[in-house]
């Protein structure tokens, strides 16, 4: 059975849409509420662009700077969070590492290698596939879990813990105290351990009897067609420099051709079989490239630009549908109401059973001041709430001087001064007005054609 997932699986234009089209009481709500939308939009990705710069920063940094790499992290797992990934516990792991993978392939990798391992999911689904025995002879219907987006962020251990362990890294496809972060698409869960960089590709008992039984067979042909002269010989050589033999054998031209023919036979032989081995191991390191590119969504600051997106989309979201159905219930609605309501909609909409995070959907609205209430909520009337998140996005722009030059009181006078201006427009305007009513009545319209 999948587990419910935390993110709603839609943008956030597809969302106001939707949520615009749901009753109205007032008949200007749904160009009000498209307007709540956009103010929230612009706010928190205001708040997401100062995020962006801070990770990207770091990131260039990451490999030099250890401060950096711990900025790296921690923005990393807050983006997860806000996007409503969910953290791949180790007995997950463990439980796709000991379970046979989908691929034919047998994937080993030593966890250790690694000083930081953090691997999230979101939007898992049940697939059923097709999977190939026998070279196609047979195959067998398998019903597995595949997790939409994969987040793998690895620290490899310095060079001083390889050195300790006589291990080459570079054996492994490791660089130690090298950090690597990748985001992939449609992991079946059985197969997770492939992504991780230092994943090495082992022979199953399978691969070895298709190897190993027709290097037998053809051994036995070569030996008993065209070794058995040179072994012979050989055996002639062995025993007589033995003492097994008083005779010693003659090394004419015939026995060195009968040596040199055997030994290249063998040697052809063995070539052949070694070429075999390599190269099935080359198809096999295809086939897991092959599985990883197709795979593979972003890479380094990719990732962290994608989980930006993410998150500011997902916690706009957020706002969005607990404002709008505090809307629709003027009585107001507990938390526990509004977290049923919201899920029961989602259900419906997306066909999808989603466990909406109520608790923090509730707290950004309190951040927001658009709702008032505690323990029966209620949101303020839409066009307060549009004031209100106005008045927050003017705030966030101020430029005004501040110290001797600009004293507070002098801001204040500018303020009633430039207040002044607009009332002295208005007031103009206004007698504009009047004046060219009063020539239309005296019958001198400054508008009419001259005669």
């Amino acid at each position: 059975m999948v587990e419910r997932e935390r993110f709603v699986p839609q943008r956030v234009g597809q969302l106001t849409m939707e949520l615009c089209d749901m009753p109205w009481p007032e008949s200007d709500g749904a160009d009000l509420f498209r307007s709540f939308s956009r103010l929230t939009s612009a706010l928190y990705h205001y708040e997401f662009h100062d995020r962006e710069q801070a990770a990207i920063d770091a990131w260039e940094r990451v490999n030099d700077d250890p401060a950096a790499a711990a900025t790296v992290t921690a923005e990393l797992t807050g983006l997860l969070d806000g996007a409503n990934y969910t953290a791949l516990t180790m007995a997950e792991l463990d439980d796709a590492m000991t379970h046979e993978s989908l691929i034919p392939l047998r994937l080993e990798v030593d966890l250790d290698d690694y000083d930081e391992l953090l691997i999230y999911r979101r939007g898992s689904h049940r697939d059923t596939v097709e999977i190939a025995k026998w070279k196609g002879l047979r195959s067998e219907q398998r019903t597995i879990t595949v997790d939409e987006r994969v987040v793998v962020h690895t620290r490899v251990k310095p060079q001083s813990w390889f050195d300790e362990r006589d291990i080459d890294p570079s054996e492994r496809n490791l660089v130690p105290g090298h950090v690597w972060l990748k985001q992939f698409q449609n992991v079946p869960r059985s197969d997770i351990e492939m992504l991780l960089p230092s994943t090495q590709v082992r022979f199953r008992p399978i691969d070895s009897l298709v190897v190993g039984v027709p290097a037998l067979a053809s051994g036995i042909a070569v030996l008993a067609t065209k070794l058995l002269p040179t072994l012979g010989l050989v055996f002639l050589l062995v025993g007589a420099w033995l003492g097994f033999r008083d005779e010693r054998p003659e090394l004419d031209q015939t026995s060195l051709v009968i040596l040199f023919g055997g030994a290249l036979t063998l040697g052809g032989f063995l070539f052949r079989q070694w070429t075999k081995l390599k190269n099935r191991r080359v198809e096999y390191l295809k086939t897991l490239a092959e599985n990883l590119y197709f795979r593979t969504l972003a890479d380094g600051p990719g990732v962290l630009h994608t989980l930006l997106s993410s998150a500011e989309q997902q916690e706009t979201m957020e706002v969005l549908l607990a404002y709008r159905f505090l809307l629709a219930a003027p009585d107001g609605l507990t938390a526990a109401e509004l977290d049923a309501a919201i899920e029961t909609w989602l259900r419906e909409a997306c066909r999808r059973d989603i466990d909406f995070e109520i608790d923090d959907a509730v707290a950004k609205l309190r951040r927001l001041e658009v709702i008032e209430g505690r323990a029966t909520m209620r949101a303020l009337p839409i066009f307060e709430s549009l004031a209100v998140l106005d008045r927050r996005w003017d705030d966030l722009f101020q430029h005004r001087r501040t110290g001797p030059a600009r004293s507070s009181l002098a801001r204040q006078g500018h303020v009633t001064s430039h207040r002044l201006i607009r009332l002295r427009q208005v007031v103009d305007r206004f007698r504009s007005h009047l004046d060219e009513r009063r020539s239309h009545r005296d019958g001198d319209d400054p508008r009419a054609p001259v005669a």
